[in-house]
């Protein structure tokens, strides 16, 4: 090569090796930016959640330990406890025990019962084979129905006597009062077993009826209603309370076709038959019991909630957090758990005031849930504060809470349809006049929801009522209540 050529190549190089240098140079700059950038996150990130809230007032009351009033002796939530329990078991002593144990192991170690479950631990339980479902929604009289398998129910009836007999004590006790735990994986009383003890006690009722025992009938129906009141009354969580209600509705179900069987049930004991179809009490339909304890399970779970998992997580290959270490550090208890109680409360002043228009009272629930979805400390900072805390909150605050109340009212307007029906079959009122007769009714007799009436269709001779949720006791478990004239 000649130098000439070596003299013009050398500002080729030259040029090549400073453009490299001063392209290093701005990658340099460039990744010391951004790596100050990030390590300005990351501070901003921690100084932001370097601290928790304090606990509001609202979230300090429901993790307060729950006070007990009902006397041990007149109380059938123990019965209900032991309802499946071995035969020869003293169940309210029995009843007493356990609860007593699940309160103590609770007291204990919180962290650890939220993160064991609890399964029952009677030995050799009893199982029962009363099918409480028999009735299918198709069917225009359930009565009808039992009359025509009368032999094989009595049957059964003769099998499960035990748990007619463990029913009957719960309402010899008289009262109702749940001692429940307020955690996830607190074991559930036996309210399966309930349910088919209450439709046994419905299905001899109506046999008795149908055999002319009149008075018998209505007196075990009696004895049920009131107990199911005081129950529905004093109900502290939802799974009870849609038990009673259901159960209520149930009833109510089987005296509207009992009236059209059996006419003399209204010519004899009209007044009777009118307070077993009474329209709910605000007690008895309200769910803000029900969602002060659901509400308080939450709570105590956000607090608990970092111990139980330290307790499972060498237990698991999985991380416990989403961000693992990151999520640790960065999830708040009392933030999480003021968020939980904020978001409850709206539902729980919607259980309040059931009475406005339902349909916007949903749809302004939602909205107002969005807005309270931030931290205290900051609205522009709240998505970097507590993040992890308001992932479980989004999970843990239910979007169905509204449908349960719902249910209950629909449950109300079931019954006033009931009572509706009774009344017109005892005046023995031309149909020609019951359009009338609706568009003048009380308002205990009226829509629970906005106070219109209810509806009248006078080809198939039924009252009907448009309800805001599916119900298993409506003809096609549909949302349309419907009671029969004829």
């Amino acid at each position: 090569m000649s130098n000439a050529l070596i003299g013009n190549t050398r500002p080729t190089r030259q040029g090549y090796y400073s453009s490299l240098k001063i392209l290093g140079c701005w990658g340099l700059r460039i990744f010391l930016v951004l790596t100050a950038i990030v390590l300005l996150l990351l501070v901003t990130f921690i100084a932001i959640n370097w601290k928790d809230e304090t606990l509001t007032p609202e979230a300090q009351a429901l993790l307060r330990t729950q006070e007990f009033h009902v006397p041990y002796a007149q109380n059938g939530f123990y019965i209900l406890v032991m309802m499946n329990a071995a035969l020869d078991t003293d169940l309210l002593k029995n009843g007493i025990d356990k609860i007593k144990v699940q309160q103590a192991l609770y007291q204990k170690d919180k962290a650890y019962y939220e993160s064991h479950p609890h399964p029952e631990a009677e030995e050799n339980p009893l199982s029962f084979n009363w099918n409480n479902n028999r009735c299918r929604q198709t069917i225009q009289n359930c009565v009808q129905m039992d009359l025509a398998n009368r032999t094989e129910l009595t049957a059964q009836m003769a099998s499960n006597q035990v748990l007619a007999e463990r029913y009957a004590l719960m309402r010899k006790m008289g009262d109702y009062e749940e001692h429940l735990i307020p955690a996830f994986n607190a074991s559930l009383p036996a309210y399966s077993s309930l349910s088919r003890a209450i439709d046994l006690l419905l299905t001899q009722a109506s046999f008795d009826i149908a055999d002319g025992k009149l008075d018998a009938g209505l007196q075990r129906m009696e004895s049920n209603n009131r107990y199911l009141r005081v129950a529905l009354k004093n109900s502290s969580s939802l799974i009870s309370k849609m038990v009673m209600q259901t159960a209520l509705r149930k009833q109510a179900r089987a005296v509207s076709e009992l009236l059209v069987l059996y006419p003399a049930l209204l010519e004899q004991y009209a007044e009777r038959i009118s307070q077993l179809v009474l329209p709910m009490t605000e007690a008895e339909r309200s769910l803000e019991r029900p969602f002060l304890y659901e509400a308080g399970v939450q709570t105590h779970f956000s607090q608990n909630l970092r111990a139980s998992l330290a307790m499972t997580q060498d237990k698991s290959e999985i991380a416990a957090w989403p961000l693992n270490v990151l999520g640790d550090f960065t999830f708040q208890p009392n933030a999480t758990t003021n968020m939980v109680v904020r978001n409850w409360t709206l539902i729980i002043d919607a259980a309040r005031n059931t009475t406005v228009d339902f349909s916007t009272s949903k749809d302004n629930f939602k909205k107002m849930r969005e807005a309270l979805n931030t931290s205290s400390i900051s609205f522009y900072l709240a998505h970097a504060y507590n993040p992890v805390g308001k992932i479980l909150m989004q999970v843990g605050i239910p979007d169905y809470a509204l449908t349960y109340i719902g249910k209950s009212l629909d449950t109300d307007a079931y019954l006033r349809l009931v009572s509706l029906q009774a009344d017109i079959l005892r005046k023995k009122m031309p149909d020609a006049d019951i359009p009338a007769y609706l568009a003048h009714a009380p308002a205990a007799l009226r829509s629970p929801y906005d106070g219109s009436a209810m509806l009248w269709d006078a080809r198939s001779a039924q009252l009907k009522f448009i309800g805001h949720e599916k119900a298993s006791s409506n003809l096609g478990a549909g949302n349309v209540n419907i009671v029969a004239l004829r």
